[in-house]
């Protein structure tokens, strides 16, 4: 039954083949970090029962599959189905008769509600996978699981914003609307939809984890600051919000809309940082006030995964390619340098100044971690909407080498090696038998991009239209269309505090590395900029820069890209020695690279850092203290 009261304006896709960078870290994780055999130790949560004294067992399997099953539909092997079958089996031989699915003996231990969550999600996605005899096993499964736990919540007077951990005010198991929802669209039965309102109504309500009820909805609409709205952990918060966008697409209320979007706004405004992540401690902390600052375990992976995951959820709904802007950001800069290199790891913290922390292994039954099982569930999501459908035609949300069918018959390659390449070919292998539209994403820091189709320019000032430019014609099979992004480096001011500065070429920000930043004596340096004027006096017999107002600063910065010793590519950054008046002034450079390059969880004790003062004195450019990233859980035995 379709249950659907909004159909989204852009809808997921599978790529056939994804290549670049993108490529490989799809590839590296796939290989050594999902299809692997870890699914049978996630099983055990549910057979064992190990959530029972308040442990988090229970969400390793959900997160796991719901990154297993988007792998299997990119890369449908024999393997693949193999694996996700086998692991949908083990979990519903551990369902109790009664529908009921946890982790734990007894209901709403700590994170019972949190991990039976992520069980329903992966049932779902077995689902959507196919809906064969299994995929509808998966889904019946699902709704009797979901039966039981109205059963003993809302018919029982259990209210679910008093369960959980109360500093978290319930968020962990309010976020179980999600899946909630998501049954209901698939099922059709209203009992599903109804106890969605009634847990959303719940968060308006007092209760004895917050006397003023979590008030999610209200106090979003209201403008308030993200750290001041229920508890600000930001992973868990956010997964609230999914379930607040599953919820418009069931009922079609423009409040449930009008919410997310004011919400993620303001996560946007005061929270995410310039590698689009976020956190300090898990916790929001008006980060991107504070990013120029050492902050304690800053940007979990899991925050990285949930802020691109939701952003994917409304670039869905609106259409907005700005929020296509937001995941390429987050996925050059944030998740693919917490993501270790053959796939196998991830980092737990990653931060703007200091050492990135791999994680540790969290629970010795499960050898994992929440960081580990989440990244990889925000990275194969990049195969569903690297290129969209829409009702018109398609849409290019990421520009990365590869082929990709679309519904209405289309057949996209493109051919680039852009993030560090300009220049993107796109051309239509096969076409729609109608006029269609194709809609390209213009991403807002590229201010002169360039458009050919079969060598004709396209003017972009009649084409552009909300962040795409959308060209509506007869498509023939081998049209070609040329796209030239403007990737001029640029010069970032802090948010809170011009005189700390960053660099950034078109999506990727740079940053420096000690293994690669070197300086052998203290010197400090000034970022040379665009409108610096490089003046002579005659007397003097001397050239020099004279000092320059903050106000008249340019934002284009002197780069060149240069090549290191073990190949990777660095940017040659210029600055000024200026040590005294007029006399002496000397250009230098230090040497960047891409923050995903930055750093390596290989070396833990491997300093970076992204936002520099100016002037930046070159002995404090690694200062001791940042060497340790403050990671509270570290455990030298158990770290990888």
């Amino acid at each position: 039954m379709d249950a659907f009261k909004v159909k989204d304006k852009l809808t997921d896709q599978v790529a056939a083949c994804i290549e670049g960078r993108i490529g490989e870290m799809l590839d590296a994780c796939m290989k050594d970090g999902i299809m692997t055999d870890n699914y049978k130790r996630f099983t055990r949560a549910y057979t064992e029962k190990l959530d029972s004294e308040g442990l988090f067992t229970g969400e390793f399997w959900g997160k796991w599959f719901t990154s297993a099953a988007p792998a299997a539909r990119y890369r449908p092997t024999a393997e693949n189905m193999v694996i996700v079958d086998d692991a949908v089996k083990m979990l519903l031989s551990a369902q109790e008769p009664t529908g009921r699915l946890s982790a734990s003996a007894t209901d709403f231990t700590t994170w019972d509600l949190w991990g039976r969550k992520y069980a329903l999600l992966g049932l779902v996605a077995r689902y959507d996978l196919a809906a064969d005899e299994l995929g509808c096993k998966a889904l019946s499964a699902a709704a009797a699981a979901l039966d039981d736990i109205i059963a003993h919540t809302r018919d029982a007077g259990v209210k679910i914003t008093e369960t959980g951990l109360a500093a978290l005010q319930a968020e962990s198991s309010c976020s179980i609307l999600q899946p909630v929802v998501q049954i209901y669209l698939r099922t059709g039965e209203k009992r599903f939809l109804d106890f969605a309102e009634y847990l959303v109504d719940l968060w308006s309500q007092p209760s004895a984890f917050n006397p003023r009820g979590m008030r999610l909805i209200e106090d979003s609409l209201d403008g308030v600051a993200p750290i001041n709205i229920a508890a600000p952990k930001g992973y868990e918060i956010m997964s609230c919000w999914e379930g607040v966008c599953e919820l418009y697409r069931a009922t079609g209320n423009e409040k449930y809309l009008h919410a997310a979007l004011a919400y993620m706004n303001l996560v946007q405004e005061r929270e995410a940082m310039i590698t689009g992540s976020g956190s300090s401690g898990e916790l929001w902390c008006d980060g991107r006030l504070r990013q120029t600052q050492m902050l304690e375990a800053p940007m979990e992976t899991c925050v990285t995964a949930t802020y691109m995951k939701i952003c994917h959820q409304l670039l869905r709904l609106t259409g907005c390619a700005a929020w296509a802007d937001q995941m390429e950001i987050s996925l050059f800069n944030a998740l693919a340098g917490a993501m270790k290199k053959d796939g196998s790891w991830w980092a737990y913290f990653s931060p703007l100044q200091g050492c990135r922390v791999p994680s540790q292994i969290q629970i010795a039954d499960m050898n994992s971690s929440c960081c580990v099982v989440n990244g990889p569930r925000a990275l194969t999501e990049v195969t569903q909407w690297a290129v969209m459908g829409r009702s018109d035609g398609a849409a290019v949300c990421l520009y990365q080498t590869g082929e990709y069918p679309c519904e209405g018959g289309w057949f996209i390659r493109q051919k680039t090696d852009y993030p560090h390449g300009e220049t993107v070919t796109l051309t239509v292998d096969r076409a729609p038998a109608k006029e269609a539209t194709l809609a390209l994403r213009i991403p807002a820091w590229s201010q002169n991009t360039v458009l050919s189709l079969n060598g004709q320019p396209v003017d972009l000032c009649t084409a552009l239209q909300d962040g795409w430019c959308c060209l509506s014609r007869r498509w023939q099979t081998g049209d070609t269309l040329i796209l030239t992004l403007d990737l001029s480096p640029r010069i970032v001011d802090a948010p809170a505090n011009p005189v700390y500065k960053a660099v950034m070429v078109g999506p990727l920000v740079l940053g420096m590395d000690e293994k690669y930043t070197r300086m052998p004596e203290n010197t400090p340096l000034w970022l040379m900029n665009d409108t610096m004027q490089r003046l002579h006096d005659d007397t003097l017999k001397v050239d020099y820069y004279r000092a320059q107002s903050v106000d008249d600063a340019g934002h284009t910065p002197f780069i060149r890209p240069v090549s290191l010793e073990d190949g990777k590519t660095g940017y040659a950054v210029r600055f000024l020695h200026r040590p005294v008046h007029f006399f002496d002034h000397k250009e230098l450079e230090l040497t960047f690279l891409d923050y995903a390059d930055c750093g390596d969880m290989e070396d833990a004790g491997r300093a970076m850092r992204v936002w520099f003062p100016v002037p930046l004195y070159t002995a404090d450019i690694f200062p001791p203290h940042s060497r340790k990233t403050v990671n509270p859980f570290s455990n030298d035995s158990d770290t990888l």
